[in-house]
Parts: structure tokens; C-alpha cells; sequence
């Protein structure tokens, strides 16, 4: 989770999944509010985008989940690197008026992010040209 500044608003709470293979947002919630309630509805849109509704099975009791410590960014080096480079390459350059101005903007750069912006440790290909 990493906080954003969304003008007369107030702080906007950005909870994302990231996967580690290929380093693409599978699942987010951008909300006014930290709650635990956020952080399942990240948790939710990730697993619904990577397995939609008739695709899901036993087979996905073997799939490996890592999960890692509050407080501990040395922990999850993927999801922290991407909040970093959100902030450097779209939060910081901006200021944003409001809650909805932020959360158009993240949108954009999320997808932005898995479909455009090429990763070194991916052979400087985007999340989604890695996957294929």
C-alpha cells in the first residue's frame, strides 16, 4: 500500500498486487480509505483478471502465493519498485486536485505500465509482452 496526495481531498490509498514472473498489475484498489475491505478488493480484482469466472478449478490450489510482513520493504522488492516508479514518473510530476484527478491518473499509468513501459529484468519488454 502507498499513499497518494489527491489535493482538497485529502490522501488516497493505493493497494496493488503485482505478479512476480512477469511484473505486471493484476489487481488494484485506489480508495479514499485504508481499510482491510481496499485490500481484499485488490486482492479480488487480481484473481478475477487472471482467472476469470469459468476458468477457475483445482488446478489452482498448486499456483504459489507469496506474502509478505507489514512494514517490511526489503520483503516484496517487486510491488515496492513499482509504487516507486509510479511516484517518480507520474505522482511527482503532478499535483493533483482531487480524489477523481488521481485516480484517472494512476488508471492511465497502470495501464501504461503493463502494456507500454518496457522492464529491464524483462529483457526490456513490457509485463505483457513477457507473458506471451
Amino acid at each position: 500500500m502507498t499513499k497518494i496526495w489527491c489535493g482538497k481531498d485529502g490522501w488516497g490509498y493505493l493497494f496493488a498486487v503485482i505478479d512476480a514472473y512477469d511484473r505486471e498489475i493484476v489487481g488494484y484498489s485506489f480508495s479514499r480509505y485504508c481499510r482491510t475491505e481496499e485490500l481484499l478488493q485488490a486482492v479480488d480484482n487480481a484473481f478475477n483478471y487472471r482467472f476469470p469466472s469459468g476458468v477457475r478449478g483445482a488446478n489452482l490450489t498448486l499456483r504459489k502465493h507469496e506474502r509478505t510482513g507489514y512494514n517490511n520493504p526489503d520483503a516484496d522488492g517487486y510491488i515496492e519498485r513499482f509504487f516507486r516508479s509510479l511516484k517518480e514518473e507520474e505522482v511527482w510530476m503532478q499535483e493533483y486536485d482531487n480524489f477523481a484527478e488521481a485516480k484517472s491518473a494512476i488508471k492511465t499509468y497502470i495501464e501504461f505500465y503493463n502494456k507500454e513501459r518496457p522492464h529491464s529484468a524483462l529483457g526490456y519488454r513490457t509485463p505483457q509482452e513477457f507473458r506471451k
